[in-house]
């Protein structure tokens, strides 16, 4: 466990990922409705995350993409609070998808509060934060090299959300400055 992990670089690197990303969709309490938002930082590739949510009967797929690393915005610049590190491109993408989906089916059909958190505070380590809630309670978990630990649920998850990243289509663009 972490000694201060609000300061460790998984945070920090998450917490300038979500101020860019698309607006979460929370449900209404009690309305039986989800949100979930999974977050992936890879230490190879550009980082992603995801949201699905329900209104009614539907499902929807938000897709945030930093199509340039911000591990590597992060890591060559200074974290000064008045420095603005740079602008990254964002790509977000929003489809309807199928109830199906197997990534929604894995998120209500396991048991997704008890889904363990394991961070390290290491910059070179892969980092994946989820966002859950049905509309009664919450989790917030993230985890540091999930393959290493061999934790089954975490890997089900992240594979799963590559499939589901692939039904909105590509089209919107954002550019952002991101100040720390």
């Amino acid at each position: 466990m972490l000694n201060q992990p609000h300061s460790s670089f998984a945070y920090l690197i998450e917490g300038q990922a979500s101020s860019l990303a698309a607006s979460l969709v929370l449900p209404m309490p009690d309305s039986n409705e989800f949100c979930m938002r999974l977050s992936r930082f890879p230490v190879d590739g550009t980082e992603t995350i995801l949201d699905l949510h329900t209104s009614g009967s539907r499902a929807f797929v938000t897709v945030t993409r930093f199509l340039y690393s911000l591990r590597r915005m992060l890591q060559f610049s200074t974290y000064s609070k008045s420095k603005v590190i740079t602008e990254p491109l964002i790509e977000i993408s929003i489809s309807e998808c199928d109830g199906n989906d197997p990534l929604i089916r894995e998120i209500l059909s396991k048991q997704i509060f008890d889904i363990e958190s394991n961070l390290s505070d290491k910059r070179e380590d892969n980092h994946y934060f989820l966002f859950f809630t049905d509309s009664r309670k919450c989790i917030s978990a993230g985890i540091s090299n999930p393959l290493d630990k061999l934790n089954e649920q975490w890997i089900r998850l992240i594979n799963r959300s590559y499939g589901t990243e692939l039904v909105p289509p590509r089209r919107k663009l954002r550019k952002h400055s991101v100040v720390p």
